[in-house]
């Protein structure tokens, strides 16, 4: 008989050569992510690349990076996108000077977004990709 109450259940492995191959893929979204910064399309490379190998890594521990790298991905995405959606706004009441530092109005939401949520977002979008990387070339889950 085999004593299963010591806790160390094996887990569903894949074999080592695509195991190899989920880690490089894991890098290189990782890699991709870090390179947005210089060239915006790398991340849609990225995204998609973790879209397709998400259910070869099903089971392992490369399955995290995949979905670390869809939600910071898509975060990112929709951050950027209600930030282009109410720069106008924006600018126009930093230039305007019509923005009332004193109290909180509906048209200063758009000013707090960009100078002071966004940059927090950019912080955690690096904190997530630069741990992700380090996790994946330590063959360490996310």
């Amino acid at each position: 008989m085999s004593d299963t109450s010591s806790g160390n259940m094996v887990t569903p492995s894949a074999p080592p050569a695509a195991e190899a191959s989920l880690r490089s893929m894991a890098i290189l979204c990782y890699g991709l992510l870090l390179a947005t910064a210089i060239v915006g399309v790398t991340a849609i490379i990225a995204l998609i690349i973790a879209y397709i190998k998400k259910d070869d890594a099903a089971g392992t521990v490369w399955q995290s990076h995949y979905r670390n790298t869809i939600v910071v991905f898509w975060v990112m995405f929709a951050a950027l996108v209600i930030g282009m959606l109410t720069w106008p706004l924006s600018l126009g009441l930093f230039f305007a000077g019509n923005l009332a530092w004193t109290s909180v109005s509906v048209l200063s939401l758009p000013f707090l977004f960009w100078f002071a949520i966004f940059p927090v977002l950019c912080v955690w979008f690096l904190y997530r990709t630069i741990r992700g990387l380090v996790h994946a070339t330590d063959n360490r889950a996310y």
